[in-house]
């Protein structure tokens, strides 16, 4: 639910450089296209790290560092985000994936440490997965590269080359940019956006969504933002002797005109290496090299290790009977015509429903009958951000602890005493309304409550690291 889409924004801004500046260049610039698109669908070892600050408006937002390794159908991806906080502080988060021949994937969230999570997924030995379309992108950009030379201003793009390295410096500024190359670089931003989020852009009936109204500035750039312009850019491209890039730096400044028609300025700053070609190496995932535990309370699989044992039909109605009365002390309620299922894993039992209207519901009990989970789950809190607590009154902190604490006594008393030691981690202001606080044990990482404060107070989320 606190995903970032900061990988997002800054592949779309890199997109715009190399969209830009490759397809704006001189003819010897295909050549660097050809590497560009080398380097992402065809390179199957290789080790890229790097660096990228945004700021908007010229107020900084986040940092994003990144390592990743790819290994043939190995891959190692850790990414840091550092988001600055009003008292001058920086929060971290991130996480660390995983992934091997057999299209598993393994995930380690700074939210959750200690523990990790298991997906699976078409196995993958390049940076980016060829698609129909993404090779169609490509050879469209190839094709402009000719049709945009001439529209360049002289200077724009020079180049020099020592011993077989070729260092390439772009200098755009505003208003150099041609219409058919803002056009691509629209319709490469939007196709990023739809890959890897599904982001809608249609253009909605009944007026427009305001800037204001997203919960982070990531949130409202990414899925708000209908056209980009590159305003500037400053960049070195380095290739080495064998014509593979060995780094890419600078500067970009893009504006973004938004859905109410409002423009914000937004700048990068990156630094990325491309090195150790041929010679990197992923060591398949151990538990024990991470010292983490595998996530218990997610639904089992059999790859996970649980064996998942037939429930008596007595024993899943009583179960689904408490579970529809748990959810009901929190306001919750179970249509007749809900869709019930459950999983017996031995040391606890999870059952969920899912009402007409979509709406899900999940709890998970221990065999003492004591609560592990309980989420009610809709898009609009699960999905939206999380940004720093400010400006919650000290009552409505008491009141939600207090809220949390009765729940517990009632449901699980063995964590009774350590609820006292729950911190307010963040809050979700999603677009619907509401307010959402989180709550958590930094120090042991032994629960995890979201409690509603408004309009109404109840626990929409609670989950024990068991």
């Amino acid at each position: 639910m606190h995903k970032t889409k900061v990988t997002l924004l800054l592949a779309t801004l890199l997109a715009c450089v190399l969209c830009v500046s490759i397809a704006l260049a001189e003819s010897s610039m295909a050549g660097l296209w050809q590497s560009g698109c080398d380097f992402l669908f065809h390179t199957d070892n290789v080790t890229v790290t790097g660096e990228a600050t945004f700021s908007l408006d010229g107020e900084r937002f986040k940092t994003a560092k990144l390592n990743y390794i790819q290994d043939g159908y190995h891959s190692y991806y850790g990414l840091t985000l550092l988001t600055p906080r009003a008292d001058g502080t920086e929060q971290e988060t991130g996480w660390t994936i995983l992934a091997d021949e057999t299209g598993n994937y393994y995930v380690m969230e700074a939210y959750f440490p200690g523990t990790y999570r298991i997906g699976n997924s078409l196995p993958q030995n390049s940076l980016l997965r060829r698609t129909v379309r993404l090779d169609a992108l490509a050879n469209l950009g190839g094709l402009l590269i000719g049709q945009i030379e001439p529209l360049l201003p002289d200077g724009v793009i020079t180049q020099e080359e020592k011993d077989g390295v070729k260092c390439v410096h772009l200098a755009l500024s505003d208003g150099q940019t041609p219409d058919i190359a803002l056009s691509a670089l629209n319709v490469a931003a939007i196709y990023l956006s739809d890959r890897w989020f599904a982001i809608e852009h249609s253009i909605p009936e009944d007026g427009y969504v305001l800037f204001e109204n997203y919960t982070t500035k990531t949130n409202a750039l990414t899925d708000g933002t209908i056209f980009w312009k590159l305003k500037s850019a400053d960049v070195d491209f380095v290739l080495d002797a064998q014509g593979r890039f060995s780094s890419v730096k600078g500067t970009v400044s893009a504006e973004s005109t938004f859905w109410d028609q409002s423009v914000r300025t937004v700048e990068v700053a990156f630094s990325l290496d491309m090195t150790a070609y041929g010679e990197s190496h992923v060591k398949p995932f151990d538990p024990a090299d991470y010292n983490v535990e595998l996530m218990e309370f997610e639904y089992a699989q059999e790859e996970m290790g649980f064996e998942l044992i037939p429930i008596d039909s007595e024993e899943m109605d009583a179960l689904m009977d408490k579970a529809a009365a748990l959810l009901a002390t929190q306001g919750f309620t179970i249509d007749p015509n809900a869709s019930r299922g459950g999983w017996n894993m031995g040391a606890f039992i999870d059952v969920s429903f899912m009402n007409p209207d979509d709406v899900e519901y999940n709890c998970t009990f221990a065999e003492d009958g004591s609560v592990l989970m309980m989420q009610a789950y809709w898009t609009g809190w699960a999905e939206s951000e999380e940004k720093e607590p400010e400006g919650v009154e000290e009552e409505t902190i008491a009141a939600a602890k207090a809220l949390i604490q009765s729940f517990i006594d009632e449901n699980n008393p063995a964590l009774s005493p350590d609820i006292p030691s729950l911190t307010l981690f963040s809050m979700m202001k999603p677009q619907e309304g509401g307010t959402y606080l989180v709550f958590g044990d930094a120090e042991q990482s032994i629960v995890i409550f979201v409690v509603q404060v408004e309009p109404a107070m109840r626990i929409v989320h609670y989950a024990e690291f068991i």
